[in-house]
């Protein structure tokens, strides 16, 4: 006993962890049970309850493996789970370390489908509302398939041959396989970006369910959804259905048929055209016909009468205020010019050169240049300019004569 090495309980679970991770048959094995004590945590993590009749184990799904699984786990679920087994040490209880988890009966795939269209359109994302129209004539059509498959040669013909005029753009993506989804979203996405489309046609030719599921993927619907342009989805045959024909605006069967969709052709347009002008032209002569009819009955009636009388009535009474006024002026502007004769007289009179025409001068200091009016601004020795009526000289000042106004 006193040889004997004590273990803390850390340790212990530490070392039955080692010894049970170095078991490689425990490192990768798939167990089989139903689902039971299930608990999303909002880490992301997946919590649950593996069990059968007699027994039940811990089991543990990290974030990053439980967002690739195709399904949704339910209580009560019969599922196939790979693993390894480990110990949380913190507790000692060993745990199944899930890696991946299928369903048990119902095929994987079809189980996927069914989940993420049911909660997809619990979203609303197959709502017709919120689907767009397919454009009348579209100018431009991008094409988001495989370059090399047959169906983007079947669309490109057929819309070639319908109406030579539609620009064609394709976007090349991968079809198929686990990188496909990604690719179809982006390219749906890089469309709507740049711009200048006016529909979009997103599919593949037919195959097993497996072929199709890229379209069948929530990155691809979302895409679909969130487009601004109309959607035409073309994956498969007539009898298949996946969860981008349910979010598309417009499902077509195959994807000669999502041509024939969005190529109107081009002779049947044209008749169209010419029916539409036909008839246009038609309403309008019957639209003038009537208006005229009515403008005819309305000028023969007496209210269109009366209001022609008013409006001659009207012209009378300008042209009197008219030749009234020219009087007015007239007589005003006679008057004016008689009082306008009298205030020239009268400013003659008060002009200080008529004055000079009288004999007398003015007086102004040569340097300074303002007018004497007084004997006080000036001194003897200052020279003065004397303005007559006829020019002006400058003399000295020799003798001031205060007080004398006449010699």
């Amino acid at each position: 006993m006193d040889k004997a090495r004590i273990f803390t309980v850390s340790e212990a679970n530490a070392y039955i962890k080692q010894l049970i991770e170095k078991d490689l048959f425990l490192s990768g094995i798939y167990v089989n049970g139903e689902i039971s004590n299930l608990k999303i945590h909002t880490s992301g993590h997946m919590y649950f309850t593996l069990k059968d009749k007699h027994s039940s184990i811990r089991c543990v799904m990290f974030k990053s493996r439980f967002s690739k699984i195709k399904f949704k786990p339910e209580e009560g679920l019969g599922v196939v789970v790979r693993g390894y087994f480990s110990i949380y040490e913190r507790s000692g209880q060993y745990q199944l370390y899930a890696e991946s988890i299928i369903p048990e009966g119902t095929g994987v795939l079809y189980k996927a489908f069914e989940q993420l269209k049911e909660r997809l359109q619990m979203e609303g994302l197959f709502d017709n509302s919120k689907k767009m129209p397919l454009p009348f004539y579209p100018k431009s059509i991008a094409i988001v398939t495989s370059p090399t498959g047959a169906a983007v040669k079947d669309i490109i013909s057929i819309i070639k041959r319908r109406n030579p005029s539609i620009n064609i753009g394709i976007y090349p993506v991968l079809v198929q396989g686990e990188n496909a989804p990604k690719e179809i979203a982006e390219g749906i996405n890089h469309i709507n970006n740049i711009g200048g489309y006016d529909a979009i046609i997103v599919g593949r030719g037919g195959g097993s369910i497996e072929e199709l599921w890229a379209f069948n993927e929530e990155i691809v619907a979302r895409a679909i959804y969130n487009s601004c342009i109309p959607v035409i989805s073309a994956v498969g045959h007539e009898t298949d259905f996946t969860i981008a024909d349910f979010v598309a605006d417009v499902r077509a069967a195959t994807p000669s048929a999502a041509a024939e969709l969005i190529a109107p052709e081009k002779q049947q347009l044209k008749s169209y055209l010419d029916k539409i002008d036909s008839q246009m032209n038609l309403n309008i002569i019957s639209i003038l016909r009537d208006k005229k009819t009515k403008l005819e009955t309305l000028s023969e009636s007496r209210y269109f009468r009366s209001i022609e009388t008013k409006v001659i009535n009207f012209r009378q009474t300008i042209e009197t205020l008219k030749d009234k006024l020219n009087y007015n002026i007239e007589k005003y502007t006679k008057r004016n010019n008689e009082n306008l004769k009298l205030y020239i007289g009268k400013l003659g009179i008060l002009n200080p050169e008529s004055y000079l025409l009288r004999g007398y001068a003015y007086v102004k200091k040569e340097k300074k240049n303002f007018l004497v009016t007084s004997i006080e601004q000036i001194e003897i020795g200052d020279n003065i300019k004397v303005f007559f009526k006829d020019g002006n000289v400058i003399a000295q000042i020799r003798l001031k004569n205060k007080g004398v106004k006449n010699e």
